[in-house]
């Protein structure tokens, strides 16, 4: 690694955002330590090969966590239908980080934390996990009239905030 990030400022720097992302999408309390806990030891162990060149320290820490949440589902779920889930959202995954920048992804990631906790879920079920409506109704807890009004209204906040950020 080039540059003179240390463990301690990444951990500093990317704790909290990390940590909302894993409680979007794990319920327990103690898994959710767990996770935390692999994803600040996976990037300790991966930062000599980290290349500031490829990416920004956040989109790289970021794929490692959405990386150590697919795996506890993978282990959790082995023969459930998130399995299939994640490798479709995989796919899409890898087809969005060609087609959008460093950029944009942090700006997208600050609007995502402009939303409540269930606006967040709903639209991370609805648009990275591929879930339909009834589903994710299923998942949050909420009807599915209440999932797409609240889709809605999150959609409508997150256009806001990305519009307000390309003005600045």
């Amino acid at each position: 690694m080039s540059t003179a990030i240390t463990p301690e400022e990444l951990y500093q720097t990317y704790r909290e955002k990390v940590s909302r992302y894993i409680s979007s999408h794990v319920q327990n309390a103690h898994d959710r330590e767990d996770i935390l806990q692999q994803v600040f030891l996976n990037v300790i162990a991966s930062l000599d090969d980290y290349d500031p060149a490829r990416s920004a320290p956040g989109t790289w820490i970021y794929t490692i966590t959405r990386n150590a949440v697919t795996d506890y589902y993978r282990k959790r779920d082995r023969d459930s239908v998130l399995t299939d889930l994640d490798e479709a959202a995989a796919v899409s995954t890898q087809e969005d980080d060609r087609l959008l920048t460093q950029e944009m992804l942090e700006t997208l990631a600050d609007a995502l934390e402009q939303l409540s906790e269930r606006e967040r879920r709903i639209v991370i079920f609805r648009f990275y996990h591929g879930l339909s409506a009834q589903e994710t109704a299923l998942r949050v807890g909420v009807s599915y009239a209440n999932v797409r009004y609240l889709q809605y209204n999150a959609l409508k906040k997150m256009r806001r905030y990305l519009d307000m950020a390309e003005q600045q």
